[in-house]
């Protein structure tokens, strides 16, 4: 799967934001988790990640504090940004399911990935798909039955979780999905409704996959996405360079916490911000 594999374009830039970070103190907890994992191997991708978002962050500007403890038990959050604003930032990889790897086919010299909608299997279907990865974000915020790494929003706390989407289709998915994962089928804009997910829930009735911010949503952790985090963001690196991270990045702020105005005045503060 083109996803899981490493390429020579994404180890090059993880290894150009390594050399810009050696001098940066509070960074080094971040080059030291990369190498103590045996460095570069596409089981250590979520890691390089990090490294790329803290070399992001210090090319903003940005001071930031890494594994920082919000005082959710012993549970700790990769970034803390001081400023007038606080930001908690987490990451989180979408790797590529069990599912999805077994979805794969061989065609001649080509390897496709053959999810469908109608599968007989509804674990290989993009639908499926979609609940994994609201899943994984999702253990961001509740694991083992309880609450993890964010606490309840205090004033002038903003808390971001930040999702790196490569695995998702094994593609990365688009703006559409993202906009379903976080907000359900009312985040679709109504001349794209084609690509609303929809899932088979049994006795042949499907609904739209419900989204994180959706008070209807069924999965356990939702509910304290929509108490807890202020926005979702999602990307999917193709070039590997300096800037792509804010470039494409795309969050979405939750409804539950914040008004469209308020979104976007906290936004212009946020150190990952489109620049």
């Amino acid at each position: 799967m083109w996803s899981e594999s490493l390429t020579d374009r994404e180890a090059e830039y993880t290894e150009t934001a390594i050399e810009g970070l050696k001098g940066v103190t509070w960074a080094r907890p971040v080059l030291d988790r990369l190498q103590q994992a045996g460095g570069f191997k596409s089981e250590n991708m979520p890691l390089m990640f990090e490294v790329r978002v803290a070399y992001e962050l210090h090319r903003a500007g940005a001071v930031a504090e890494y594994e920082y403890s919000a005082g959710v038990g012993s549970s700790t959050i990769e970034f803390c940004v001081q400023g007038e604003i606080i930001w908690l930032i987490e990451l989180v990889s979408v790797r590529a399911s069990q599912a999805a790897k077994k979805a794969i086919i061989q065609d001649g010299f080509i390897y496709k990935q053959m999810l469908s909608t109608d599968a007989n299997d509804r674990a290989q279907s993009p639908e499926a798909e979609m609940i994994t990865a609201q899943q994984k974000i999702g253990e961001k915020v509740f694991a083992d039955n309880a609450p993890t790494k964010f606490p309840v929003p205090r004033d002038n706390f903003c808390h971001v979780i930040l999702t790196d989407m490569r695995g998702y289709l094994d593609e990365g998915g688009d703006w559409l999905d993202y906009r379903q994962i976080a907000y359900g089928a009312p985040g679709i804009p109504p001349n794209y409704s084609w690509a609303t997910h929809y899932w088979n829930t049994g006795m042949g009735i499907s609904e739209p996959i419900r989204g994180l911010f959706e008070e209807s949503c069924p999965l356990r952790a939702s509910p304290f996405i929509q108490e807890r985090i202020h926005f979702l963001g999602f990307v999917c690196e193709r070039d590997y360079r300096e800037g792509e991270i804010q470039d494409i990045s795309y969050y979405l702020p939750n409804p539950n916490l914040l008004s469209d105005e308020t979104a976007i005045k906290l936004y212009k503060e946020f150190p990952l911000k489109h620049r």
